[in-house]
C-alpha cells in the first residue's frame, strides 16, 4: 500500500513545481481587449522594447513563446501597430531604418481603425520591421514580426 501511495505524492508535488514555474508569454491579442489607452500601453511593452508616447493606440500581437515548455525554441512573434504619437517623437521610430519602398500591407485591415489612404506615408524598414509615417496626421503604422 505505501508503494503506490509514493508515485501519487510525487506526482501531485510535480503538478505543483510545473504550475509555479514561468508563465507562458504566448498570446494573440488585440488591443481592445483594453479599455484605456494605458492599459493598451502596459500590455504592448511587454512584447516590445521601445518605450513611446501614444495619444491613440491600436494593435495585434501575435507571440509565441519558445519556452513555454517541452522542447525549448526560439520565440516567434508578429507585432501590429498604429499609433498617433506627438511630433517630437516621430522621428525616433524610423531610427535605424532605411527609406524603403512600401511593403505589403495586407495585414494592416486586421488592426483596428487602420487608415485606408497610405498615399501619404514614407516607409522605412530592415529585414524584420517596417514603419509607416504620416507626418502630416502624427501617424506611425509598424510591424515587427518573425512569423
Amino acid at each position: 500500500m505505501k508503494t503506490a501511495f509514493k508515485p501519487a505524492i510525487f506526482s501531485i508535488l510535480s503538478l505543483i513545481l510545473v504550475s509555479c514555474g514561468p508563465k507562458s508569454k504566448s498570446t494573440t491579442t488585440d488591443s481592445h481587449a483594453f479599455s484605456t489607452l494605458a492599459e493598451k500601453k502596459a500590455f504592448l511593452e511587454r512584447y516590445v522594447s521601445f518605450r513611446r508616447t501614444y495619444e491613440d493606440l491600436n494593435y495585434l500581437i501575435a507571440f509565441r513563446d519558445g519556452g513555454d515548455g517541452g522542447v525549448p525554441s526560439p520565440s516567434e512573434w508578429d507585432v501590429r501597430l498604429i499609433a498617433t504619437v506627438p511630433t517630437s517623437e516621430i522621428d525616433g521610430w524610423t531610427s535605424g531604418l532605411t527609406v524603403t519602398t512600401a511593403p505589403d500591407t495586407g495585414w494592416l485591415s486586421q488592426v483596428t481603425d487602420a487608415p485606408s489612404d497610405l498615399s501619404t506615408f514614407e516607409w522605412h524598414g530592415d529585414s524584420t520591421r517596417f514603419v509607416g509615417i504620416d507626418r502630416a496626421r502624427r501617424i506611425v503604422i509598424y510591424r515587427n514580426r518573425t512569423l
